[in-house]
Order: structure tokens, then C-alpha cells, then sequence
């Protein structure tokens, strides 16, 4: 559905994009992610028509749309502000762009009402001035304002930045929900995590320009494919080389100390009195607990290193600061990468 075939973008000699490829398949829900300045936005505005190309082409539905402007490559944008007209009524904002079209008021008052109840804005809220309306409200405005064009692709940019956390978890939800609903294909841009595992068919994680990864968000959490992956998504544990070293003489022969070795928090288990311990146990003392109502985090210390496992409440005892535990690693779970341990 869209190919990016080795585009750059260079920025007065800062190289943005150093020649990006990618395949976005249609219907899917696509996120870019990575942290600040890595190109996820400059890839999707260069998508959009914003950013002009030094080099390479960008296909959707197998045409080349590299030199059309952006009003003609058939993609709708939501951006990180929504960037709604605040003297315009919702349905004002939804209508703007088919008037700019010169569309017949008929067919625009059609379209709109169409949409406004696909998105799930009533009549009421439809007449309100964008101030007016929720968090939520706004973001299917601008939602609305952009599938009513009936594009072949949705552009989001962050759209969820802005909320506080309970009102952007919430959103998710409804904004797959309504991608769901459409079957349009949807590229998303974000630099949350926990967002872009929730809400994705598919992942590309982004580091300075270049594609470290794409696969299915258990594919990247579970399977990083590189140690920029493996550290920028989730809470990981690093482990010493004499820990690695440790696990690999009580049987876990596949894992070498010389590499640098990860294993995500919530797959170190804890032995339990009577419970058959499947994995390589190590023991440790109980030296802090951090509680997160669903779960608490406890650091354990052991004789060569630290590490942090996540215990459900409920899920047996409480640990006790000082208490001797043991803990037990699945050699599966440790994400080993290339160069030297540290």
C-alpha cells in the first residue's frame, strides 16, 4: 500500500533520513517509534507532501506520488494539536476542507453528518465551537475532519500528547476502535511505547534516522533485534557478565558472558515453596519495593549484581526488605547482542 524506497532528506547538510525503506501493508495500523530527532515525523510529513525529498520515491497503491503536492496524494492528517479552527464549530471544521474543494452544500452537509456519526459526534456537539468539546471530542473532530475527504490514508502525529494519561489511555482504545471500524490504513507516529504496543498491527522503531526493527509489537518487545530496541522499549534488566556467567555453568549453556545480555523485569520469576522451579536460580536478598498498585517492583541484590523483578499483588507473600530469595531466570528470556559486555 506504501512503499518508501530508500528515501532521504537532508535538512541544510543534517541528514534526516538516510535513505529510509519501508513497506506499510493496506489496512494495517503502522507506528514509527523512537525518541526525539529520530525522523519519525519527517517521515510521515514527507508521506503528507510537507517535506520535499533529496532522494528517493514514496509509492501509495503502486503510484508514484513523490512530486505530487500534498492536497493531491489522497492521505488525511491529524496532527499533534489537532490545529482545529477555534472560531469555527465543529461541524465548520469538519466541512472546511470539501468547501475549499468547492463541494455542492448538500453533498458537504451529507458527508459531514455521514461522518459525524461514524466518528460518534452528535447533532448537539457538532454545533459547539471546538473550545467547547472534551479532549476527546476534539480529537474525533479532527479525526472526522480528515476521513471525511475519504482519503486512502490516515496520517496521525502524536495525536495524544497533549492529554493527561488517564484521558490518553483512554483514547487509544477508541482510536483503534474507530481505525477498526474504517479499515483504513494508518500511519502513526509516537514516541510512547506503551502506546505503540497496544494500538499496532505492526512496529518500525526508529534510531537517528534508520530502521532498527519492524515486526508485530510481541515480535519487538520479546525479540528485540537489537540492543537499542531491546533497551528503548520496556523496563530491562542489564546483567553483568558474571551473572550471564553464572547462569551459563548451572546449564544454560547457549548464553555467552562476553555479550551484552538483557531480560525484560517481568520474566525473572521467584521460587515458591512446594512450586517445581522451572529455570536457572539464583539467589538474592530483597534490598527495596516500589508499589504500583497492581503490581510491586522489588531490587534484589546478589553477589555479583542487582536486578529488578515484578510481582503481582496477591501473588504470594509480600516480600520483606532484607528477605533471601530466589529467583529464577528462563535462559530463553535473556536477549543477548553483539560487541562487548560492560
Amino acid at each position: 500500500m506504501i512503499t518508501f524506497d530508500r528515501v532521504t532528506v537532508r535538512f541544510q547538510g543534517f541528514e534526516a533520513l538516510p535513505s529510509f525503506s519501508l513497506q506499510v501493508e493496506e489496512g494495517e495500523f503502522f507506528t514509527l517509534l523512537g525518541p526525539s530527532g529520530c525522523g519519525k515525523t519527517t517521515a510521515l510529513r514527507a508521506l503528507a507532501g510537507f517535506v520535499e525529498l533529496t532522494a528517493g520515491d514514496i509509492l501509495l497503491a503502486g503510484q508514484k506520488i513523490t512530486h505530487l503536492p500534498s492536497g493531491r496524494r489522497e492521505v488525511g492528517m491529524v496532527f499533534q494539536n489537532y490545529a482545529l479552527f477555534p472560531g469555527m464549530s465543529a461541524r465548520e471544521n469538519i466541512a472546511f476542507g470539501m468547501r475549499v474543494r468547492k463541494r455542492p452544500p448538500q453533498e458537504v452537509d451529507r458527508r459531514v453528518d455521514e461522518i459525524a456519526e461514524q466518528v460518534g459526534l452528535s447533532r448537539e456537539q457538532l454545533a459547539k465551537g471546538v473550545a467547547e468539546l472534551s479532549g476527546g471530542q476534539q480529537q474525533r473532530v479532527a479525526i472526522a475532519r480528515a476521513l471525511v475527504l475519504r482519503p486512502k490514508v490516515l496520517l496521525l502525529d502524536e495525536p495524544l500528547s497533549n492529554l493527561d494519561a488517564k484521558l490518553r489511555q483512554q483514547l487509544r482504545f477508541q482510536l483503534k476502535e474507530l481505525q477498526s471500524q474504517f479499515g483504513i490504513t494508518t500511519v502513526y507516529v509516537t514516541h510512547d511505547q506503551e502506546e505503540a504496543l497496544s494500538m499496532s498491527d505492526r512496529i518500525a522503531v526508529l534510531n537517528r534516522g534508520r530502521i532498527e526493527q519492524v515486526g508485530t509489537p510481541e515480535e519487538v518487545y520479546n525479540r528485540s533485534a537489537s540492543e537499542f530496541v531491546c533497551t528503548f522499549i520496556g523496563e530491562v534488566n542489564k546483567l553483568s557478565p558474571q551473572l550471564v556467567g553464572s547462569l551459563a555453568a548451572q546449564g544454560a549453556s547457549g548464553l555467552d558472558p562476553a555479550k551484552p545480555s538483557y531480560v525484560r523485569i517481568e520474566k525473572i520469576g521467584l521460587a515458591h515453596e512446594g512450586r517445581p522451579t522451572t529455570g536457572v536460580p539464583v539467589r538474592g536478598t530483597v534490598t527495596s519495593r516500589t508499589y504500583h498498585g497492581l503490581h510491586s517492583m522489588y531490587r534484589l541484590r546478589t553477589e555479583h549484581d542487582s536486578f529488578r523483578i515484578v510481582l503481582k499483588e496477591g501473588d504470594g507473600p509480600r516480600l520483606r526488605t532484607g528477605q533471601e530469595v530466589e529467583a529464577v531466570f528462563d535462559p530463553a528470556s535473556v536477549m543477548q547482542y553483539a560487541g562487548a559486555a560492560r
